[in-house]
Formats: structure tokens, C-alpha cells, sequence
């Protein structure tokens, strides 16, 4: 009785906590009044409507992603310690050759197979299993030759590994934008019978669907990143065997594609566009420009402007490609013929190529940054306390990347909703800078490491290694720019309504050629003939 009254006292002299406690309680349920309560369902339900579909033929190519995913995750991120597992700073050379041809090899056939991809637009299932075999083959062999199968072949084991790695290299570089493209097109035809079909809600359900591989296939991987690399090898070409099975067994359920009359595009008929461009432009450059649009060939411009699109002065003289040439007795299909004529639309989108080579030039020693801190930081990763760890880091690179593309997509929208350009330049300034940093805790961390193996003779006293966390910060940071930088640069590339659908489809396969491609070989370079650099440096 006593607490009671004790407790009734202090309510009574102490009243200003209950009333506070309902008015906090009173906001609280104001907020979710019934309207806005209506509100926020109606717009998570338009949301979900928007970006999510079930698609059965597409739920097939997604296997594929997810296979795909499990070797990029468990192999391709790491495949520098395949070869240097007990290895020299000789052999260690002659990994990284390897490897970096390997990444500069899949980036130049990229831009082949997205070619072929634009003349062949109707046969993508057949293309796809010629990259699912080679992929698959590539992992099988690289997997027998360390089980020894190949061990009476000693002479040919080289021979063998070239073999598996250019396989492997063919296979990524066409598999994901075929899938891709292929999953687009079953999304569409699904859409078919709707109207107001909107690229953008194809495109939205499109990431969906990757996302959800994506997932997937990372999460898979991490128990078989502690598997032996035979064993690694060998179940993740099974399981690509097996995902590209049911995607060829589930051929009734997709949506027929109508292909056009001409199973070749314009790209396809005339191939090297820009080499015949320049050539046709240097042979006609004695000519005047026109004094009418109606002088160029095959021009389709309704605002009548005589310099064509895009406008830039250090390359009107391009513009002379496209001018018919009347005191010709030749006719324009004949002077076409003979390389001195060219309709407007190969003229515009080769000034267009030739008006980013700046932009591309400023990516080259990005590339060399980010080929190397892929490479470099695996090998440093497996040279840790904990290298079964690595994986971890690796997905927090993946995560970064995906994560800061995405948020920064959707903040600077919000900030600057019509100033697309401004957009993708402040994620590129955003990636040049965070590379910069990069480059410091990337050379900090090394010299950490060195100094740490220097103290320790790991000959005499085992391996008291220094811990694989010091390598979160550079993985981070790799991801960091890699997100910003690159996917601003894809969207300055194709985030114009003047380009074709099938000129947006090949500008991404120039962005990964000049990145990763070129990259690559500097890596290469660099790494053999270092001494040499600095000696003429110093």
C-alpha cells in the first residue's frame, strides 16, 4: 500500500510525463492517418507493378546469370592465385600475363561478339551455346590440368593452359550481353500485349531479374571459395552445364521474335564504319559544303541544318563523307560502292566515336589503376592470415560498386532532374578523385605488407602473416571508383536521344575495351618492363 501511495504521489507531482507521453503517442498515430496510409500503399503497389514481373521465359536466361555469376565470384575475381599457389616473383610475372591478357583478350572480343550480336540478331540461342560451350570447356580443361590429367603432356601443358584461358576469355565476353539481350526480348514480347510499353519499365524488370542472379550466384559461391581450386573449377562448369540445359529445354516457352526481312542490320552489311568514313570524308575534301541539306545523302534532318549532328568544329570536315557529289557520272549507290559516299546517319555516329576519344584517352590510366588493384590485391589477399576470407572482400567490391551506382544514379536525379550530362560528369570527377585515393592505400598497404614480410623470415619462424583486413579499405575503394567512374562514363556515352538503339548496344563494348582492355595490356607492360620505365623516369 505504501508503494502505491508513493507512486500516486509522484504521478500527482509529477504530471508533465503522462501528458507528454500522449502527445508523443497522439503525433505518432497522426502521422498514419488513413489517407497516408492509402497513399503509401497505393504508390508500393504501382512500385512493385512497375519493376516486377513473372516472366517464365525469362526465368530460364536468369540461370544462366546465376551460373555466370558463380564463376565470376569463386574464379574469375581471384584468378590470379590459380596460378600462383607456391609460386616464384618469376612465375608471379607470367600470372599476371595470364590473367591481364585474359581480361584484355575478353574485352576485345566483346566488341566482335556485340557485332555479331547486331548481324545476327535472330539467332541468339545459337550464340549463346556456342559461349556456354566454350566457357564450360575453358573451365573443364584449366580444372584437368590441375587434377594432372595432362601430366604425360608436359610439353603441351602451356600449350593446354593458353588453350582453357582463351576459351574462358570468349565466354565472358559475349555471355552476359547476350542473356542480357536475350532476357530484354522475352521481357517485351511478354509486355506485347499491354499497350503504352515503356523501355523503361522493361528495362526496370531486365535489373530485377539480374539482380535476383546476381544474389544468387555470390552468395553460392562463397562455400565453394573454400573448395580446391580442381574442385572449384570443375562444379562450377557442371553447374553451367546443367543452368544451360534447362535454358535449351524450356525452348517452347519462349517468346518468338520476328526477325525483319534483311537478317542483317546496316551495321552488319557495312562493317568498319569510321574507317570508311574518314577515308570517304580525306578523298572528298576538295569539295565545298553544300548549300542545301538536300546534298547530303540519305538525309533525314526536319530542322534543315548543314552541319550535321553533333556539332563540333574540329570535325565538320567529316561532314564532306555524306555530300553527293553532282559532277560525278558515277550514281550514289556506285560511289557508295567505291568508298566515297556515305549516308548521314554512318557520318553522325562516327563523329560521334571520334568526339569521345578525349574523354576515353582520360580512362586509360584509370584502367591501369583498376586492372592492377584487381589483380595485385587478390594475390595480396591469399598472402593473409585469413585467405579463405577473400571472398568477402570481393563481395564487398561487388556490393560497392553496384550500391554507389545505384544510389548515385538516384540522387543526382533527384538533384538535377534535366541535367543528365552534369549527372554522369560529377560520377566520373567522383571516380577520378576516389581513384586517386585509391592509388595511395593501394601503395600504403603494399609497403605495409613488405615491411611486415622483411621482419618476419617466414622461412625460419612459419607464417605470422598480417591480417586480411588491412585490404578492406582498398577493396572498398576499388568498388568506390569502379561505380562512379564507369557507369558515369557509360552514361555520358549513351545518354543521348540522338543514337540508335543498336550504336547504345556498342558504345558499353568501347567503354569495357578502352578500361579494361587497355588497361590490361599497360598492366602487362608495366609489370614486365618496370625497371626500365624507372630507370628512364629517374
Amino acid at each position: 500500500m505504501e508503494g502505491i501511495s508513493k507512486q500516486a504521489e509522484m504521478t500527482t507531482k509529477n504530471p508533465d510525463w503522462i501528458t507528454r507521453l500522449f502527445k508523443s503517442m497522439f503525433n505518432l498515430f497522426s502521422l498514419f492517418n488513413l489517407s497516408r496510409t492509402n497513399t503509401i500503399f497505393f504508390t508500393c503497389i504501382s512500385w512493385i507493378k512497375f519493376n516486377f514481373c513473372f516472366c517464365k521465359a525469362a526465368a530460364f536466361p536468369s540461370g544462366l546469370v546465376f551460373s555466370y555469376k558463380l564463376a565470376e565470384k569463386a574464379i574469375v575475381s581471384v584468378f590470379i592465385t590459380y596460378f600462383t599457389e607456391d609460386a616464384s616473383e618469376s612465375d608471379l610475372r607470367i600470372a599476371i600475363a595470364f590473367v591481364n591478357g585474359q581480361e584484355a583478350l575478353s574485352a576485345l572480343l566483346y566488341i566482335f561478339i556485340v557485332y555479331l550480336s547486331q548481324a545476327f540478331s535472330g539467332h541468339l540461342k545459337r550464340i549463346i551455346f556456342c559461349l556456354i560451350v566454350a566457357y564450360t570447356c575453358g573451365l573443364v580443361i584449366l580444372g584437368l590440368i590441375l587434377f594432372g590429367s595432362f601430366s604425360f603432356l608436359e610439353e603441351l601443358v602451356y600449350l593446354l593452359l593458353i588453350i582453357g584461358v582463351i576459351l574462358l576469355a570468349v565466354g565472358r565476353a559475349g555471355l552476359m550481353p547476350f542473356v542480357r539481350r536475350f532476357t530484354a526480348e522475352q521481357l517485351e514480347a511478354h509486355e506485347a500485349d499491354k499497350k503504352n510499353i515503356k523501355e523503361e519499365r522493361v528495362k526496370a524488370r531486365e535489373e530485377i531479374w539480374w539482380r535476383f542472379a546476381w544474389v544468387a550466384g555470390s552468395f553460392v559461391a562463397i562455400p565453394l571459395f573454400n573448395r580446391s581450386w580442381p574442385l572449384r573449377l570443375i562444379t562450377t562448369g557442371w553447374v553451367m552445364g546443367i543452368t544451360f540445359v534447362l535454358f535449351y529445354l524450356a525452348t517452347p516457352l519462349y517468346h518468338k521474335r520476328e526477325v525483319a526481312a534483311t537478317s542483317t542490320t546496316r551495321i552488319a552489311e557495312k562493317p568498319f564504319t569510321c574507317i570508311r568514313v574518314v577515308r570517304a570524308a580525306l578523298l572528298n575534301r576538295h569539295m565545298e559544303y553544300p548549300s542545301s541539306p538536300a546534298h547530303f545523302f540519305h538525309y533525314k534532318n526536319i530542322n534543315d541544318e548543314l552541319e550535321l549532328w553533333p556539332q563540333v568544329k574540329l570535325l565538320r570536315w567529316i561532314d564532306k563523307a555524306a555530300i553527293i557529289e553532282s559532277e560525278s557520272t558515277l550514281g550514289h549507290e556506285e560511289q557508295e560502292k567505291v568508298g566515297r559516299l556515305c549516308s548521314v546517319t554512318e557520318v553522325q555516329e562516327t563523329k560521334y566515336i571520334l568526339k569521345l576519344i578525349p574523354m576515353w584517352s582520360t580512362f586509360l590510366v584509370f584502367g591501369l589503376l583498376l586492372s592492377a588493384g584487381n589483380t595485385f590485391s587478390a594475390q595480396q589477399g591469399i598472402q593473409t592470415e585469413s585467405p579463405d576470407l577473400l571472398i568477402y572482400l570481393v563481395l564487398l567490391q561487388s556490393i560497392t560498386r553496384e550500391t554507389v551506382s545505384t544510389l548515385s544514379r538516384f540522387l543526382l536525379s533527384k538533384w538535377f532532374p534535366k541535367a543528365r550530362l552534369k549527372q554522369n560528369m560529377m560520377r566520373i570527377w567522383a571516380g577520378m578523385l576516389v581513384s586517386v585515393l585509391c592509388s595511395v592505400v593501394l601503395w600504403w598497404v603494399e609497403k605495409h605488407r613488405r615491411l611486415d614480410i622483411d621482419k618476419n623470415d617466414y622461412r625460419f619462424y612459419g607464417y605470422n602473416l598480417m591480417s586480411i583486413w588491412w585490404l578492406a579499405p582498398q577493396f572498398l575503394l576499388l568498388g568506390l571508383m569502379d561505380g562512379l567512374a564507369m557507369y558515369g562514363l557509360e552514361g555520358f556515352t549513351i545518354d543521348d536521344d540522338h543514337l540508335s538503339r543498336s550504336m547504345k548496344n556498342f558504345l558499353p563494348a568501347i567503354n569495357t575495351f578502352i578500361v579494361t582492355g587497355i588497361g590490361s595490356t599497360l598492366n602487362i607492360i608495366f609489370v614486365f618492363c618496370s625497371n626500365k620505365i624507372l630507370s628512364i623516369i629517374v
